[in-house]
């Protein structure tokens, strides 16, 4: 797999919260011409120095923490003239934020997007756009981990490393983007509570990520029964194939061409700019969801987590697999030379689920299903349901649980270690 994944490290925190002036890095290494005043005729932060910049960064903050404490308002049927003495009666400005909790729950993660690991300059023609697109993805990667918790967000601490030789315009962009992350449906009220500010040799985006429980209770791993059925929110596969479109040389946003439907720009967005449904987290619990997770290292690898976690087995149906793979086939044969030797047998499911008769799968086909089943970063949400009850809108059924035969795991027939080994790991060298 790529070097170029997400490190999905999710934290649990005390609930205490540290933030202060935000910190929003650009790299200098590999693309310093976006970054620099000959190719934008703007001010870099190294110019104008943290307090300067931290004022333009807390034009986009305030903008949007006022826009959120709106919608909270509204969300709870307070006044709007009461809100600013609600979520957070101390902002960013002072050594620390202060929010006032209404749930003594507090749900807590943190991610981080490094230049070079997780995303390179190169990928873009518009350095407006990278800047938006990095702010986006940096958020949505922590926001998504909050909806596979069952919860709803609350606020978010960001911490910025920037080269000196970065454009402030850059930086703005970067916090645009994570504004705009935290604005869409299922983020309402999301504060922008704070963080910190500095300086290295390459960029980097740290986001800690505050929610509440939707439910009243989390959305957990472990709950998975026997005779529950497995389905999925969100799409399989489409980022994975982004990163390898990337990786080919092609650029985000690419203009159509080609793929008719659409497909090619909607496996490039989800690499670079990701929109998960943050409503599927909250909307599972609602409907009796007995397990979940976050998809973001692969379909197999994550399963695999939840049947461990669960002491089960969950059978993977590759019917409904295959048909969300189906899709990916165009683009799968677009990167056919640069992966046809990577393809690998995929073993068909047992009994319960048999395989098409057609038999081996072409390696075209092949290749888009290994894109569903290995592919990282698609910030999907697994769960389980009681089997037979009704899934809410946005999931399908992709398999059912079933008990263990010795050891947890996925059953897609054949060996499961085999299956279960690949998939996105942060610290793994390759």
């Amino acid at each position: 797999m790529s070097d170029l994944r997400r490190q999905d490290s999710a934290l649990s925190a005390d609930g205490s919260v540290h933030p202060a002036p935000v910190p929003l890095r650009s790299d200098a290494g590999a693309h310093t011409d976006a970054h620099t005043d000959a190719d934008t005729d703007a001010d870099t932060v190294g110019q104008l120095g943290e307090d300067r910049v931290l004022s333009a960064l807390r034009e986009v903050i305030d903008a949007h923490n006022r826009e959120a404490l709106r919608a909270e308002a509204a969300t709870q049927s307070r006044a709007a003239g009461d809100a600013a003495a609600g979520p957070m009666p101390v902002g960013p400005g002072d050594d620390a934020a202060v929010l006032q909790l209404a749930d003594h729950r507090l749900v807590a993660t943190t991610d981080t997007m490094s230049e070079g690991q997780d995303f390179r300059h190169r990928w873009w023609s518009d350095p407006a756009q990278e800047a938006r697109s990095v702010g986006v993805k940096a958020a949505a990667q922590n926001l998504s981990d909050l909806s596979g918790m069952g919860a709803r967000p609350t606020a978010l601490l960001v911490s910025l490393t920037l080269p000196p030789s970065t454009a402030v315009s850059w930086a703005v962009g970067v916090m645009e983007g994570i504004s705009e992350a935290a604005s869409v449906a299922g983020a309402a009220g999301c504060l922008i509570a704070g963080g910190d500010l500095g300086s290295g040799e390459t960029v980097s985006v740290t986001i800690t990520a505050l929610g509440r429980p939707a439910g009243a209770t989390s959305l957990l791993r472990d709950g998975a029964r026997p005779g529950d059925q497995l389905a999925v929110c969100g799409a399989l596969g489409h980022a994975a194939a982004g990163l390898r479109l990337l990786e080919s040389g092609l650029q985000a946003p690419e203009p159509t061409e080609g793929l008719g439907d659409g497909m090619l720009e909607a496996c490039l967005s989800a690499q670079t700019c990701p929109a998960p449904d943050l409503t599927a987290g909250p909307r599972a619990t609602a409907a009796g969801a007995t397990a979940g997770m976050d998809v973001s290292d692969g379909l197999l690898r994550d399963a695999a987590r939840l049947a461990r976690a669960s002491d089960v087995a969950l059978l993977l149906d590759t019917h409904a697999l295959r048909e969300q793979a189906a899709a990916l086939e165009g683009i799968a044969d677009r990167l056919r030379p640069r992966t046809g030797q990577d393809v690998q047998e995929v073993p068909e499911t047992q009994e319960a689920h048999p395989a098409p008769s057609s038999g081996a799968l072409s390696e075209v086909a092949m290749t888009a299903l290994r894109l569903v089943l290995h592919g990282g970063e698609d910030y999907a949400l697994l769960a389980t349901f009681p089997g037979g009850s009704p899934l809410p809108a946005g999931f399908r059924r992709i398999g059912e649980v079933r008990r263990h035969d010795g050891a947890p795991g996925v059953i897609t027939g054949g060996t499961v270690e085999r299956l279960v080994d690949e998939g996105w790991d942060s610290l793994h060298e390759s």
